[in-house]
């Protein structure tokens, strides 16, 4: 039995910039709750500045993975997940190299686990920032597990790097699921539903998420707005959802064929 009763999994790629990778890494090191293993993936080369940080780190707490190939962020998380999964962790918390955690963050997760033994994935709310670190957006999803399900029916209900999982959500929902072109998050969040877990957000912004330079480039044009259909569909298929839903992903898919300037006030106005 292991003392720890948390791992934490991350994943870096090429493009991580070091600036960012520290204080993503700090705010999971500083946390107030110090027992847990940190476990980080390398997808592929990444910076050499990142890579000497993270190993002149002297904490035996991180745990770094390395492989020569880029495999995309579900292969990474799946990896470390392999290796978290067979130990004894109680909890398997999410965490991406661009954003940072509240200081509080896990100790306020697990306080709320303990008051909601049937919640198995819990996110929190989360304050959008800009590449320079300023307040883009506050963004909230809901509390309560039937209002996470009200709105997934049109969009997620989750912010996944905020997400804590209890290994039994993994355990029936499953590991991410490759086959999507993105939206790796969509898809786990559709397979816990479907497999009866129970979903929940702490009502409080423990969570800065950064929205890099090219945010928005990245998520509009009719390659994106065509993977956000598919997967969509494929989740209404899978959960019952019926054409009210599907009427919704047309929608979303649409927004991503707006100009940048329009697709910027959507996503500020209209969530």
């Amino acid at each position: 039995m292991i003392e720890n009763r948390i791992a934490v999994i991350m994943s870096l790629y090429k493009n991580d910039q070091l600036k960012f990778v520290r204080l993503a890494v700090e705010s999971i090191l500083n946390q107030t709750v110090k027992e847990f293993d940190f476990y980080i993936q390398y997808d592929g080369p990444i910076k050499p500045e990142v890579d000497e940080y993270l190993t002149a780190l002297n904490d035996d707490r991180i745990k770094i993975q390395k492989r020569s190939e880029n495999k995309g962020l579900a292969q990474s998380l799946n990896d470390l997940l392999f290796i978290v999964m067979p130990k004894d962790y109680e909890y398997i918390a999410r965490m991406d190299a661009d954003d940072i955690s509240e200081l509080n963050r896990f100790e306020r997760q697990l306080q709320y686990f303990e008051e909601h033994p049937e919640v198995e994935c819990l996110g929190t709310w989360a304050t959008e920032i800009t590449s320079s670190g300023e307040e883009y957006f506050k963004k909230q999803m809901p509390e309560t597990h039937e209002g996470c399900l009200e709105q997934f029916r049109k969009r997620d209900c989750m912010i996944h790097p905020t997400v804590m999982f209890r290994r039994s959500y993994l355990e029936k929902a499953g590991y991410y699921d490759l086959d999507t072109w993105y939206g790796e998050d969509t898809m786990m969040w559709a397979q816990g539903f479907a497999a009866g877990c129970k979903m929940g957000n702490v009502p409080e912004y423990l969570f800065r998420f950064r929205l890099d330079d090219n945010f928005f480039d990245r998520r509009r044009g009719w390659k994106y707005a065509k993977g956000i259909w598919q997967l969509r569909h494929r989740v209404n298929k899978m959960l019952g959802f019926g054409i009210v839903e599907d009427a919704w992903a047309i929608a979303y898919a649409a927004a991503k064929m707006m100009p940048k300037v329009i697709l910027n006030m959507i996503y500020k106005t209209a969530r």
